[in-house]
């Protein structure tokens, strides 16, 4: 009997500090209370919250949508390669959920390899649509960026980067980019998250500030974006010679467990 009681305390411990755990990965900053979210629990995509975006080439591979899938509360986006051909996916909310400002947030894991990359990212339906006038036009907020390597082969699976990109007057886009130190991306599940509000753009890496952006702040409804792309002998590195592996063996994939938006609790749905 005793030693049955010490080992049900210490499952109840555990299953407390894991509770834990979970609601401190969760918190939004204070002040935010949650408006949406996808928590991945059913067996596909849910399209009243996403579409699949950009299908057929892009950059050098094919958007596909059955490098897309869900199952066991994960978002899955395979990178794989069939006959020579290089395949991926993109989805986003465009025209089922857009908003400014906010808390928007993911649990992500990170299985990247060279010549691709994935991001979590919230763009604008209007970039560039008026030059130099970006609180109007928006600008494309790249929460996560995350690259096993960089053009000249040097290891940056364990760092984020965060950057903001805008159209200036003469339509050129400017961008301000911060890559973060190790933070052990590469290694299990991770919460990245931005702070958007009306005068600035603050990052968030598993719960700690990890850049405020010096750049301009979109004023207008932005949507969500989950993908991975594929561009040889790029910013990402070289693309393997023998690919990735088939759609069934690939290991380079974005996993999504959640993503969230949480609004201030003083602003109206």
């Amino acid at each position: 009997m005793k030693a049955f009681s010490i080992s049900a305390t210490l499952l109840t411990f555990g299953l407390v500090c894991a509770m834990t755990v979970l609601i401190v990965s969760a918190a939004p900053p204070p002040g935010y209370r949650l408006a949406w979210s996808d928590e991945f629990d059913g067996v596909a995509p849910d399209t009243n919250k996403w579409s699949h975006r950009g299908l057929g080439k892009r950059r050098d591979a094919l958007n596909v949508t059955d490098a897309v899938s869900v199952a066991s509360g994960h978002l899955t986006i395979t990178t794989y390669t069939t006959n020579g051909q290089h395949r991926t996916g993109m989805i986003g909310t465009q025209g089922k959920f857009e908003r400014r400002f906010g808390y928007w947030e993911a649990r992500l894991k990170f299985e990247d390899a060279p010549g691709m990359w994935s991001a979590f990212w919230i763009q604008t339906p209007t970039f560039g649509q008026a030059p130099g006038d970006p609180a109007t036009a928006g600008t494309e907020i790249d929460v996560v960026e995350h690259r096993a390597v960089d053009r000249q082969g040097k290891k940056l699976a364990g760092q984020a980067q965060h950057t903001v990109h805008w159209a200036d007057a003469d339509k050129r886009t400017q961008s301000k980019a911060h890559l973060t130190e190790d933070l052990g991306l590469d290694r299990g599940f991770h919460t990245i998250g931005v702070e958007w509000t009306e005068t600035e753009y603050r990052f968030y890496v598993d719960d700690k500030l990890s850049w405020t952006a010096p750049a301009p702040v979109s004023k207008r409804n932005q949507y969500i974006i989950l993908s991975s792309e594929v561009k040889d002998d790029a910013w990402a590195g070289k693309i393997p010679v023998e690919g990735y592996g088939s759609r069934e063996t690939s290991r380079t994939r974005l996993v999504a467990d959640y993503v969230r938006f949480y609004e201030r609790n003083s602003t109206e749905p």
